[in-house]
């Protein structure tokens, strides 16, 4: 190592250069923690073992940076992971450190995530369990937590409050039949069971 430098574009990063010239950038935690210094010796092994470790605290970095906008399911990492194209083995390390942390708890994600829902957009349970499985939550999981959060009464008092929104909707609509499928039709969307649904209506 001849010089190892703080770089004026990214003061947290650090260029190395080797036998006079430039060899790469780090950043500086990682300077830090191999003790890099003029005049210290770095075989190839060394040299490749501190750049896989700039992946990996760069791609860790983008995931703690992609999680404080809000929580994510194991899958959203996995797939974060994958489009910042990170290698296997350090995706593997950076969602393992995650999960350790406890910023990765589908179980819990899927309780907050339907609780929200549920009572922000006034989603049935159907509607709830389809947005979560695409967020990556397994069947099993999401049902799970929709049971646990919301209560029968939770989602017949979102039914009924969607019900008066699907009829103020439809008000206009002058064909009975027309208008009572409009509106089946309405609450279908937001996650209602056409039983759930039926009794509302009869009600």
């Amino acid at each position: 190592v001849t010089a190892v430098q703080v770089q004026k574009k990214d003061p947290d990063r650090c260029s190395v250069f080797l036998n006079g010239s430039f060899a790469f950038g780090l950043h500086m935690n990682i300077v830090a923690e191999a003790g890099l210094r003029k005049g210290m010796q770095l075989d190839e092994a060394a040299c490749r073992k501190l750049l896989e470790e700039d992946v990996y605290f760069k791609a860790y970095k983008r995931c703690l940076d992609y999680l404080a906008y809000r929580p994510r399911t194991g899958s959203e990492i996995r797939i974060r992971l994958r489009d910042l194209a990170v290698p296997e083995d350090i995706a593997g390390r950076i969602y393992a450190r995650l999960a350790d942390l406890g910023y990765l708890d589908d179980e819990r994600f899927a309780r907050q995530f339907a609780a929200s829902r549920l009572r922000s957009k006034g989603f049935g349970p159907r509607r709830l369990e389809a947005e979560l499985r695409r967020k990556g939550i397994d069947a099993s999981t999401a049902r799970a937590a929709i049971e646990e959060v919301c209560s029968p009464d939770d989602v017949e008092s979102q039914l009924k409050e969607q019900l008066e929104k699907a009829q103020k909707k439809y008000r206009k609509e002058a064909d009975g039949p027309t208008k009572t499928r409009k509106i089946m039709a309405f609450l279908a969307r937001r996650g209602f069971s056409p039983g759930a649904i039926r009794e509302a209506l009869d009600r």
